[in-house]
């Protein structure tokens, strides 16, 4: 079968290329680069040099991603840049262009009714979509995920998530990072069933006045301290908590499993990335050490000191961009899908309407969220 040609778009000063989205397809099996597109002429430039495309060839390099997929068609688009505003506008589109799959940068679009028109575009045309939450493509996770299902940690009670904590702590490192944080909380944890949450400013809860647009094109944001808790279809309780410049030097982002016999934590964009304590965390009479979690589970070799994280970061980007090929050539929906993102969307939004009216909010979501926020 002949290669999937693969077109990508940046926005370089508006979101930029993302996480080197464009350099991932380099590694994948079975896809070719062919075109990339940026309004900014010498972002567009260099775009096509670290790809190795031959700019004086026609349809390789486009100022205009709208004539990119006219001239094009290529049957993956990836949607590079970090800014989301145009996520949805840029997804729908290439839908409609008949791509058959779509690899798009995190977070996902800025609202549930934005992640329902992106959802209906892509079955309508039987487009795959898949996001760049590759830390649930990392090995390390997989094999913790695999320890969690055997009962390794026993019965898990809780899964808690802490942000990156920095002066984005609160509302903008609850899009921008707690995505990521979200998206793991529910594949280890089942969907939520529910959600109640507090958000404050300044140490009061937030009123509707507060919310406004947050930077990289995220939806209204407010508070500078978020604690959520959500139900979970499996039976743990999740939390996420993000409190402004509260981090440690070692960022606290990441989260920890609390089970009846053990415990596992995980460190988003890290090696290693997770851990196993082989005892609940509130037994405290014996030490008991965080054992790293290698590719192959326990038994793996440790990483080597000097580990290039973005290398290991970038090799489960390409996972996840193999996954969309597979998912597009098997007819299924990817492993981080356009449901897994709509998903932490509507987390989001539901800590919001709960903060904001101090009501649980239940899933499916009302149509009428927004007026919870009243």
């Amino acid at each position: 079968m002949d290669a999937l040609r693969v077109a990508a778009i940046g926005r370089t000063g508006r979101g930029d290329w993302g996480h080197a989205i464009d350099e991932l397809w380099a590694g994948v099996d079975g896809v070719q680069l062919v075109a990339v597109a940026d309004e900014s002429e010498e972002g567009l430039a260099k775009a096509v040099v670290r790809n190795k495309l031959d700019a004086s060839r026609p349809g390789v390099a486009f100022r205009d991603w709208r004539q990119m997929l006219a001239d094009v068609k290529p049957d993956i688009v990836a949607i590079c840049m970090r800014q989301i505003d145009c996520h949805a506008e840029m997804a729908i589109a290439a839908a409609e262009a008949g791509v058959k799959g779509i690899f798009l940068e995190k977070p996902f679009v800025p609202t549930p009714a934005a992640a329902d028109a992106v959802i209906a575009a892509c079955r309508q045309a039987n487009t795959k979509l898949a996001l760049a939450y590759v830390n649930r493509h990392s090995p390390a996770y997989a094999a913790a995920r695999d320890l969690i299902e055997d009962g390794r940690i026993g019965k898990v009670l809780e899964i808690r998530c802490r942000g990156k904590e920095d002066k984005r702590g609160g509302g903008e490192d609850l899009w921008v990072l707690g995505c990521h944080l979200l998206d793991l909380m529910a594949d280890l944890g089942g969907a939520p069933q529910w959600c109640e949450a507090n958000v404050t400013l300044a140490g009061r809860p937030i009123t509707k006045a507060d919310m406004a647009d947050g930077p990289e094109g995220i939806g209204p944001i407010a508070g500078d301290s978020v604690t959520a808790m959500f139900g979970l279809a499996d039976g743990p309780t999740g939390f996420f908590a993000s409190v402004r410049d509260a981090g440690l030097k070692q960022p606290n982002f990441g989260l920890t499993l609390a089970g009846t016999q053990g415990a596992i934590h995980i460190r988003p964009d890290h090696v290693p990335h997770a851990y196993l304590r082989a005892a609940p965390l509130w037994r405290v009479d014996k030490d008991f050490p965080w054992q790293p979690i290698g590719p192959e589970g326990l038994d793996s070799p440790l990483p080597e000191s000097d580990v290039d994280r973005a290398a290991e970061r970038a090799a489960w980007g390409r996972r996840a961009a193999a996954d969309l090929v597979d998912a597009i050539l098997e007819d299924r929906e990817p492993e981080t899908g356009m449901y897994a993102g709509r998903r932490t969307v509507e987390m989001t939004a539901a800590i919001y309407a709960a903060a904001l009216s101090g009501r649980r909010i239940e899933w499916p979501l009302p149509k009428d969220l927004a007026s919870f926020a009243s």
